[in-house]
């Protein structure tokens, strides 16, 4: 059982800004081909990479699209040409990942995304925010596919920006040198609907898509408990969208319970009714004959879980035979054993942190924490 809270790093990312509506640009819509050009060479292999992108986005940047099709030629004692296509869509916090190798569209869902459109956030000046953070320099201007920007410089690396958006970047360094300059560019003009097209692949939906109930509550929990994260910092004084703000131990557990409350709340609702319904299974698995069978019987134990917003372990009960019990069986007594320690904590605990404590190094190792930063970390990753 997996103590959920919810990822610091949206909040302290960005400066929150509210707006009438999400804009991820300046723009309402936007189209933008580049040309792509990659030259690396030392004594023994030339390679030359040459090809096309693009960037499409309508609504502010609700739907947006990225694509890059290029051909790499390689020289020296083995002459080879490799073609690389890549596309991603996101569609009202829906990412869409095209795999063209294995010709399939891999479907998930971006939290912060969801969030940022929920709470109508201008995140237009993002981009130019994150280079002065890196230390980028204004160095002047330069006119690229009719449009006047701002060029950035930071290392190796210069940029043109117009409007917070990049009409060249080029990186140079020894031996190296890669050119990604826009050629025809297009802003606020009526967007074909056939220019976020994807191509006829299969769609594969991960486990933490929205479609799946838990994932549904998760995401409408996160977004409940970014809101009342940031009623609650008000109240004392801070600020979360203060780019200045120092994040001190202290604030980063207030922040931690403030975030896990709701979570912790249905832990100690939820909790002793899912030991009941995992020791059931466990019974019912015993006895099951097919796949129909052990599908009922863990069917209690989703019902509990989608209302915590936890995912369901998925099992293996295609032609389900003896082998195949004896798996769920041992999975189900690692949960039961699991879920035993957390409710026990769950139980005597106020906070989350004190629950990550109480936790600690009693639960399996991918699942346990031996700081709250790498219980962040965790929980990033699992989101």
């Amino acid at each position: 059982m997996k103590i959920i809270y919810l990822t610091l790093l949206f909040l302290l990312s960005f400066t929150l800004n509210a707006s009438d509506q999400f804009r991820q640009y300046k723009f309402k819509s936007g189209l933008i081909y580049y040309d792509v050009n990659t030259s690396s060479f030392d004594s023994n292999l030339n390679s030359n990479v040459r090809g096309v992108a693009r960037l499409v986005f309508d609504n502010w940047g609700v739907k947006e699209l990225k694509e890059e099709e290029v051909s790499e030629v390689q020289e020296g004692d083995f002459n080879t040409t490799n073609s690389r296509h890549t596309m991603t869509l996101a569609d009202h916090g829906t990412i869409y990942t095209v795999d063209y190798g294995e010709k399939k569209i891999y479907k998930t869902r971006d939290r912060d995304l969801d969030l940022a459109i929920t709470e109508k956030l201008d995140l237009s000046d993002e981009s130019i925010k994150s280079l002065i953070k890196l230390g980028a320099q204004k160095v002047g201007k330069e006119t690229i596919a009719g449009y006047e920007c701002d060029l950035w410089q930071y290392e190796d690396q210069e940029v043109c920006m117009y409007k917070g958006i990049p009409l060249k970047i080029v990186i140079k360094n020894a031996g190296f040198i890669s050119e990604k300059i826009a050629v025809q560019v297009k802003f606020d003009q009526s967007i074909a609907e056939n220019s976020f097209a994807l191509p006829n692949f299969p769609i594969v939906s991960d486990s933490d898509y929205s479609g799946n109930k838990a994932a549904m509550v998760r995401t409408e929990d996160y977004i409940s408990s970014i809101k009342e994260l940031k009623n609650q910092m008000k109240q004392k004084g801070i600020n979360l969208e203060d780019a200045n703000l120092s994040v001190t131990p202290e604030l980063e557990k207030d922040i931690i319970n403030a975030l896990g409350k709701r979570y912790l709340q249905k832990q100690k609702k939820y909790l002793p009714e899912l030991l009941k319904a995992l020791e059931a299974a466990k019974t019912c698995i015993a006895k099951a004959g097919s796949k129909q069978a052990a599908l009922k019987c863990i069917a209690p134990i989703k019902a509990i879980n989608d209302k915590l917003g936890d995912a369901t372990k998925e099992y293996d009960l295609e032609n389900f035979n003896e082998m195949k019990r004896m798996k769920v069986l041992q999975s189900l007594e690692k949960e039961i054993k699991d879920t035993k320690v957390t409710a026990e904590c769950v139980g005597k605990s106020e906070k989350t942190t004190d629950v990550i404590i109480c936790t600690e190094g009693r639960l399996n190792p991918q699942e346990s924490t031996t700081t709250i930063q790498s219980t962040l970390s965790d929980t990033n990753s699992s989101k």
